[in-house]
Order: C-alpha cells, then structure tokens, then sequence
C-alpha cells in the first residue's frame, strides 16, 4: 500500500455563480514511503497546490487524499494536529516563518510541541546548524533581519529537525545561490532514505540530478511520471499524539504583546477609560443623594419664595379641574405670619420690576440675566459666607447690587472686562390702569418707570448647577422706593397715592398684584423650616422657590441615573466586550499567518486561543488595574473639581470597601466580570479562523 494516493483529485475555484476554474483536473497519483519525487512544471500548473492537497493545507474539489489509507479529508481534531506534528514537515515557499521570532525559536517550535524542553530543542538545533552552513550566532536574531537565503535555510532547518515521514518542499532551493543550493538538496536527498521528500522545483537540473521520480505537469494535469528509480519501503501507523511543552507559547505570547504595544497601550486606555469611567458613575449615583442635601442649601436665594392662594374650579360638565391662583388677602396673610413666624411677607412687585429687565453696559445690550431680590443685604437673611470677591453693600439700596458666579463669568466674556465695580444700566417699564365708578373717568393709566445705573460690588460663589446669571438687589430698598415713588394720574385723582399704595389697593386676581406674596426666611439657617412648611402648607395655598426647585430637580436626576445606573453598567460591560472581541478580530487578523504556520507544524486550535485569551486577558487586568489606581487617585480631586463648579461637597463615592454590606465585593464583581468578557471576546477570531483553508490563512498576509 502507498503511504500517500491521489484518488481522481481535482480543484477548482468559483469565477462565478456558473463558471469554476480548475487548478487541478484528475490527477491520481501514489507515493511511496521514502525517496525525493520532484514536481516540475511552468508556473501556475498547479504544483504548489498538488503540495497543499497532500499537506492537508487544503481541501480537493473532487476526489480523494489518502495517507496510509485514510482520507485525510475526514481527520478529527486530533488527528489532523497529529498528522501535521508528527508525520508531515512543510518547506514553504515564503518561509512562513514568524518574523518577529529568533530563528533560534523558529527552528526549536517542532520540537517544542512535539513535548521536548527549551534545552533538548536548542541542542538538536546545534546539531543541524553545520550541515546547513549557518554560524550560531545568526540564530538569536530575529527572522525579520535575515536575507531571503538565510530564511530559506531557517525553514529547511525547522522541516528537518522533527524528522516527520514525509517532508513537503515548495521551492527550497529558489532563494540559495548554488553552492547552499546543493547543500540543500543533499540534505533533502539524505533524509529522502528514511522518509517521503516530494519537492516542487522550477529547476530541472537539480531534480534529474537527485530525484527519484519527476512528475511533470501542465494546465492542472500530470502529463508524464517519470520513475528513475523503483523505491521500496514500510510504513506505519500515525503516531499517537504527543504532549507539547506548556511553555512553548511563553515567547510568543511576550512578543505579541510587545509588538502590539501600541494598539495594546490603546486597548489597555480604552478599558481603563470605560472601567474608571464606570466606576466614578456609580460612585457619583452612590453619594449624590447625600452630597446634594448637603449642598443645595449654598444658594444666595435659598431662603426666598412667593405664595399664592390656588382656587380649584371645578365643572359638572367637564372632567378637568381649572387652577385658579390668587393673592391672599391681609387676613390671610396675617393668619400665616403666625403660624410660620420665621419669614418676611412683603407684597409682590415682580409685575413692576420684571425678573427679565432691559441691561446694558456702556450702552451695550447684555442678555440672559435674572434680577433676583433677596431681602436684605444687612442681616441674617442671607448666608454671607457665600461671597468670594468684592463686598456686599452696607446698606439695602438699589444703587449696589451682587452677581453669582455664573453672571461674573458671564459678563466677563461679554464686556471682555473683569465686571467687579462696573456700573450697569437697568431698564423696565409698563402701563397700568386703575378702573374707577366715574362715568365721566371711568380709568386712570399710570406707567411706571424702572431705570436706574447701579454698581456690581460683589460675587457670590453658590450652587452653579442648574443656575443662571443672576443680578441679587435688596428687596427692602426696593419696597421703600415702590413706597416713595407716587403715580401721577391716580395721586390725582385719589391724592398722594405710591405705586405700593396702587399693589395694596389691587383686587387679588389682578395682574398688578401678581397673585401672590413674596416671603423671605429671617434667617438663613432655618431653610429646613422652609422645607418643612412646602410639605405641611396646607390645601388652598401653594409655596414656590426656584432654589427649592433646583434642589428637586436634582434628587429627581440622581433618582433616576440610581435606576438606570445598573443599566448603564451592563452597557458598560458590553462596550468592553465590543473592546476586547475588536482587539481580538484584529489581533487574529493581523497574526492570521502566524497561527497558520504554528497549525501547519504542530500546534492545536485550542492552543492558539490561549494565545489570545492570554493577550486579551492580561489586557483587561491591566486596563482594570489602571482603573481602580486612577479612579481611587481621582475620587477626590474630582470631588473638589465639581465642588469648585457645582458646590455640590464629596459627589463622588465609590463602593470599593464595602458594597450591599459585604466587603470588597463592588472590585470583585468588577474583576470576575472583566475576565469573562475577556474569554468570550477572544473565541469569535479564533471561530472565524476555522471557516477557511490552511492554504489561504497562510496566504492572508502575502
């Protein structure tokens, strides 16, 4: 029995859905078990595919390979890693060699796989290197910096030195001048005694000088088999499979690493952007709550709201219930003076001076800014510690008002000034009429005239989340001008008669009135008190502050981002996965030739992942690594950073002690989950990688 048949082989490759091309077309042939069978034919004939055919580097279209009487076509795992370790060697045309590898460990891989130590391999390399003509030094460099020769004899050294059954070469002399030339095909013709060397050469004369047996070939077919010699001989079983040396995978595993150092750099950053990232997420979700009851109260209007009476309408006839709001009357408002004591009732005037007026700053138009009252600049109303440049005015009057932060750096922009001291011009104006019983003067209009040139002296710092530019003045100073200033028409009509007098004698449902009260907290460290009041008012009246607003909206985001946050985690997690599986793809893509080659002599599938689930792996532990230094380094600048922008006091806690009670669970779940994204990632290039021939892995890169 032949050690290897060709049973009626052909392959082809699709032009088209209807049109194959054949390489080779029925070629049976028989192989004995030793000697040197040269192929030789005009390029593109087909011999170097007959070579992958045999080698099991590729699949036939039609017919059948057989080695030792069985299809090599039906191999199982096993038996294909067996066949290629153990029975067949390959003398590739390019080399295939791993560049980035000493070609004193691309000689010792066979070897190493085949289960021999670092010491046993490097000394059957030393024992070749004399018949090759190579000198021991060019064995430590890397095949990248060899000449094509030098390469060439590294790939005869690396078939050579398992010393297989059958040794497949494609060209091996075609880059050798003619001394190594016929150093190498005396080597060949040495091992053709004890084993099957089948070489395809473009060189005739060294085929009809030590060949056996010459097969010619022409478009895809053998046009004539040429036996110069009968070879005898026996062979034998496929050997079982050896174990490899576990740490045969150590170098390459290093120097992929290295190599791919910057994509490396890049991925490790990218995991420990998205893990650091994530965990100062969670960390804010975790100690907003608390951060924000501790700081939403540093708001410079924290303790000014207005209250209104709310009317509900409701109609048989409809479902919906109409709102009405109105301003409480005297009683009213003297029956909740008493019982929440701790604030200032003052009519409204925001009708008269809109929060919205007309600024200007040397006659330039500046938009955006809110004039916003506090009650006075002299007492306990408001928090002075709040303020970080300038002064606030000494007495309450309307010729000295103060920005926040917001409107500083705001107009700072604007007037490209530092706006500390600067006088700004504040304009507001509307008519109002007063409906009286006369016939003869049924209403009187009055319009009432805003405009006055004040001076910025001081800067609060508070609360910048959610805020607007602010211009704080001393509602006091502004109830004593509303006092002093009189109505023309109607103090006609009424005698003297000032625009406070006008507010007091409005209707509840009147616009003037605003339909509603203006209240200030005595004190500002009673904002709980405020609070408390907002929750406990009873039904019929509402309480309304825009700091008190603020301070909702917040617990409302925190609220939400604490439901969504184990959303956001598992998004997290499938971002890092996207990370590794794309680090995976284009490792595998950019290694495809390298795993070809360490399949082609020896290694497993399973071998080959363990390269990259290593790689990606120590990528993610690193990445996590960085992760959890940073984010612990981080925590605390970044706190003081959004304090700095927001005062919203330590934001950021991050469980890494203790989480739902149980120490060092919170990193655990991290590490636990980070590996697993890492193996599952790393599977698909390598499942990928089975879909397709030996043949074109190792073509992949050419």
């Amino acid at each position: 029995m032949p050690l290897i048949e060709l049973s009626k082989v052909s392959k082809a490759y699709l032009i088209n859905k209807n049109e194959k091309k054949y390489v080779l077309k029925d070629i049976t042939l028989s192989f004995p078990e030793t000697g040197l069978i040269s192929v030789l034919g005009k390029s593109g004939c087909g011999k170097s595919t007959l070579l992958n055919l045999i080698g099991g580097l590729d699949k036939s279209s039609e017919g059948t390979v057989y080695y030792k009487g069985d299809n090599i076509a039906k191999y199982k795992n096993k038996q294909q890693v067996a066949f290629r370790k153990s029975e067949i060697s390959y003398i590739f045309q390019h080399y295939h060699l791993l560049e980035n590898q000493t070609a004193l460990y691309n000689i010792m891989l066979p070897c190493l796989l085949n289960g021999d130590s670092f010491k046993v391999a490097k000394e059957k390399v030393l024992s070749l290197i004399n018949k090759f003509s190579i000198k021991e030094e060019l064995l430590d460099k890397k095949c990248s910096k060899l000449s094509g020769g030098e390469k060439e004899r590294i790939a005869i050294m690396r078939a050579f030195i398992s010393k297989t059954n059958v040794i497949l070469a494609d060209e091996p002399t075609g880059a050798l001048d003619k001394d190594n030339a016929l150093l190498v095909m005396e080597s060949l013709k040495e091992a053709s005694k004890t084993s099957l060397v089948i070489m395809v050469t473009h060189n005739e004369e060294l085929a009809k000088r030590y060949s056996d047996r010459i097969i010619h070939m022409k478009d895809g077919r053998v046009v004539q088999d040429e036996k110069i010699k009968l070879i005898n001989g026996k062979h034998h079983q496929i050997d079982k499979e050896r174990k490899s040396n576990p740490n045969w995978y150590s170098k390459i595993i290093a120097r992929n690493f290295t190599k791919r150092f910057k994509r490396n750099i890049f991925s490790i950053l990218a995991v420990t952007i998205g893990a650091t990232a994530s965990m100062l997420i969670f960390g804010f979700t975790n100690g907003a709550h608390d951060s924000i009851m501790n700081s939403a109260e540093r708001q410079f209007d924290y303790g000014v709201a207005s209250i209104s009476k709310e009317n509900k309408i409701v109609s048989d006839e409809s479902p919906i219930t109409l709102i009405q709001t109105l301003r409480a009357n005297e009683e009213e408002i003297d029956t909740l003076s008493n019982e929440y004591d701790f604030l200032h009732y003052c009519y409204s005037y925001d009708s008269l001076v809109t929060p919205a007026l007309d600024t200007y700053i040397n006659d330039k138009e500046i938009n955006n800014l809110t004039y916003t009252p506090v009650y006075s600049f002299c007492d306990s109303s408001i928090n002075k510690s709040l303020l970080i440049k300038g002064k606030l005015p000494m007495i309450d009057t309307l010729n000295m008002v103060v920005i926040n932060q917001t409107a500083y750096d705001y107009l700072k922009k604007e007037i490209k000034s530092d706006p500390l001291n600067t006088y700004i011009r504040l304009k507001d104006g509307a008519s109002f009429t007063y409906y009286t019983d006369d016939i003869e003067k049924p209403y009187i209009t009055d319009y009432f005239v805003y405009d006055r040139l004040v001076e910025i002296v001081g800067v609060v710092k508070e609360l910048s989340f959610l805020n607007t530019p602010k211009i704080y003045y001393s509602y006091k100073a502004l109830d004593k001008y509303m006092e002093e200033t009189l109505l023309n028409n109607l103090s006609e009509y009424l005698g003297e008669t000032s625009w406070k007098d006008r507010i007091m004698l409005a209707s509840d449902n009147e616009y003037i009135s605003n339909y509603s009260h203006r209240v200030f907290l005595k004190n500002s460290g009673d904002v709980y008190q405020l609070k408390e009041m907002k929750k406990h008012l009873k039904e019929g009246y509402s309480l309304n502050s825009n700091a008190l607003t603020v301070e909702e909206t917040l617990f409302s985001l925190v609220d939400a981002a604490s439901v969504g946050m184990e959303i956001f985690l598992a998004i997290a997690l499938v971002g890092t996965a996207m990370i590794i599986g794309i680090v995976s793809f284009a490792s595998y893509a950019e290694d495809i030739k390298d795993s070809a080659i360490l399949l082609c002599i020896g290694a497993t599938r399973e071998d080959i992942s363990s390269l990259y689930v290593f790689e990606n792996c120590l990528i993610g532990l690193i990445g996590l690594a960085l992760s959890f230094i940073i984010a612990l380094v981080s925590q605390n600048p970044l706190n003081h950073l959004i304090e700095r922008f927001t005062s919203l006091i330590n934001i950021i806690d991050i469980p890494f002690n203790s989480f739902h009670g149980r120490a060092f669970l919170f990193p655990l779940l991290i590490v636990m989950s980070a590996l697993l994204i890492c193996i599952l990632a790393t599977y698909l290039p390598i499942s990928f990688s089975k879909k397709i021939s030996l043949k074109e892995e190792l073509n992949a890169n050419d």
